[in-house]
């Protein structure tokens, strides 16, 4: 186990970096090991990997989709792409009344007849980076269904596992600066600040998740340009504490 060369100060945590670590190598057992992760590239919200297009809603909805695919080397994989409404979490109603509530998901992934199927909230077209690190996290339920090991943490952390899978195919900085988003708003009759979070984990287990992705391939720095400022200092924290603990990386290295 990985988590016996912690000393009590750890980047996330006693419980949860072990988890993240442990996982991490369960997933290059299963993908294909360092030469797998080398291969993978890091995906940024740029034109290489989502060309421009004039298609809107639905069809715009589906063109992301297609380019997620392509990006985690899941072309090929049919898979049927749905979408649905839902009501916004915390939606004002009028200028005076806001209705709480977390709202409904923001995809989810199932098997019907006719094969995998995603879906998908069509607000999120509206919210890039959420809609990409959505799409992706539902893939990855795809690609984690043919692993036939079970994850270190078994079917209690399934959804945290998806969301590491996510930024071990590359598509971290989606993850990341989607994790949580905050803002302010103001009309004519009144003012507040609205939040709102995707994926299951924290802003900082992405930043971490993100600096081994980068650390392991030698390519630390990589994602800053396309990072939320409060994401891409945890990112560089995140970094210099795996080059002060290399001895976390070894195990992973020589798989």
């Amino acid at each position: 186990m990985l988590g016996g060369l912690f000393g009590k100060a750890t980047f996330l945590g006693e419980d949860l970096e072990p988890w993240c670590l442990e996982t991490w190598a369960w997933l290059m057992r299963n993908l294909g090991g360092m030469e797998r992760l080398r291969e993978l590239i890091l995906v940024t919200p740029t034109r290489d990997y989502f060309p421009p297009t004039e298609a809107v809603g639905d069809e715009r909805g589906a063109h992301v989709f297609e380019h997620v695919k392509l990006a985690m080397g899941l072309a090929e994989w049919p898979c049927v792409l749905e979408l649905y409404h839902r009501r916004e979490a915390n939606a004002r109603v009028d200028e005076l009344l806001v209705l709480q509530g977390r709202g409904a998901p923001n995809g989810t992934f199932h098997w019907s007849e006719d094969g995998a199927v995603v879906r998908y909230a069509r607000d999120l077209i509206d919210h890039p980076s959420q809609l990409v690190a959505t799409m992706a996290h539902e893939l990855c339920h795809y690609l984690l269904a043919t692993i036939a090991e079970p994850s270190p943490g078994g079917a209690e952390t399934h959804e945290l596992d998806t969301d590491l899978t996510v930024a071990y195919l590359g598509l971290g900085i989606f993850g990341g600066n989607g994790a949580f988003e905050f803002k302010q708003y103001r009309d004519t009759y009144s003012q507040g600040w609205s939040s709102r979070r995707s994926g299951y984990i924290s802003e900082r287990t992405w930043a971490f998740a993100l600096a081994l992705f980068l650390r392991l391939r030698d390519q630390p720095g990589a994602a800053q340009p396309w990072l939320k400022p409060g994401l891409a200092a945890e990112v560089a924290k995140a970094d210099r504490y795996l080059v002060k603990h290399d001895e976390l990386l070894a195990p992973l290295r020589a798989l």
